[in-house]
């Protein structure tokens, strides 16, 4: 009688002690959801419904198929970043949150869709987006090489694919490539698409990206009004996603631009124009130093940084402006 009973007790401690592991297994990270060995980049829970302890919302992108991007700023080298689709009938997960929640979610279905991991909110497994605090810093964007986001390479067919997925690890993470010049547009499934090409190494094709302004609200026709050919850029931010559909002949990735903001035109209070603020500039801002008459389009070199509403004098406020800039763009 007493082997039975301490037989039940066992039969029962294992049992809760089952339920609680399995409880706890069905909650991930976005690390643990993106981190992948697999050379198409998907993730090793793709079709089931999980938990997962989510991030910062970074972006909203509303239109027949609302999507939120959602990053962990508790991985800042890649891998942590995941987009969430909202399926359900007038999107009321998506409404619920705004830009700098922090946010979980559970029972979501994760999906591989046109090469991205993504989170599906579907009806029949009771999603839900749980709001932890609001108002929050949103992650500084990551500052890449361009060879690690590298353009597709366009093949005998006249198709477009990427020569590897070493970019799979920044996947829908904010990041920002330095230094870039527009050198062709009308590019991609829908044309959208045009080239970053780092200003250092023009002659490398390694260095170059795509990018599309299709999230960005500023946008007019196809693009921002910033872009066309041979402009320069000091910086673009955006959102990396990728589009693959083989059978259409892509494979790529793409830089989201998502507001006028995201594009440095040109760096203030550099006087080199080298798109940083450093010591170079400042030998040349003190070579002006208490020079008056300071008239357009020079401005003094520049050093009189008040030129919106120039005083043609570099003084004490300009020196104040230079200070605001101090290692930008670095």
């Amino acid at each position: 009688m007493a082997r039975k009973f301490l037989l039940y007790i066992f039969a029962v401690l294992m049992v809760s002690l089952c339920k609680s592991v399995l409880a706890g297994a069905g909650t991930y990270s976005i690390y643990e959801i993106q981190w992948t060995t697999d050379p198409n980049g998907n993730s090793p829970l793709e079709g089931q419904v999980i938990d997962c302890t989510g991030g910062i919302v970074t972006h909203k992108y509303g239109g027949s198929k609302p999507k939120l991007t959602i990053q962990d700023p508790n991985f800042p080298s890649g891998w942590g970043a995941i987009q969430v689709k909202d399926g359900l009938a007038g999107a009321p997960l998506f409404n619920k949150v705004a830009v700098g929640d922090r946010v979980t979610l559970s029972n979501m279905y994760v999906e591989e869709f046109r090469g991205n991991t993504t989170l599906q909110c579907l009806a029949g497994y009771d999603p839900n987006i749980t709001v932890v605090s609001s108002g929050n810093r949103l992650p500084e964007a990551i500052v890449v090489r361009l060879d690690e986001i590298a353009s597709p390479a366009q093949d005998l067919y006249g198709d477009w694919y990427v020569i590897n997925h070493n970019a799979e690890k920044y996947e829908h993470t904010w990041l920002r490539v330095k230094n870039v010049t527009v050198t062709a547009i009308d590019l991609g499934k829908a044309k959208d698409n045009y080239v970053l090409w780092d200003s250092d190494n023009p002659d490398d094709p390694n260095f170059s990206c795509w990018a599309s302004d299709y999230m960005n609200e500023d946008r007019s026709d196809n693009y921002h009004p910033y872009v066309y050919v041979g402009q320069h850029f000091c910086g673009v931010e955006g959102i990396l996603e990728q589009y693959t559909k083989v059978s259409d002949g892509w494979d790529y990735y793409q830089l989201l631009t998502t507001r006028s903001e995201d594009f440095v035109v040109q760096q203030a209070a550099d006087l080199d124009g080298d798109c940083d603020v450093d010591f170079v500039d400042f030998v040349i801002f003190a070579q002006h130093w208490l020079e008056e008459e300071c008239n357009e389009p020079d401005w003094c070199s520049g050093a009189d940084l008040t030129s919106d509403n120039p005083d043609g004098v570099v003084d004490i406020f300009d020196l104040s402006k230079f200070a605001q800039h101090w290692l930008e763009g670095k």
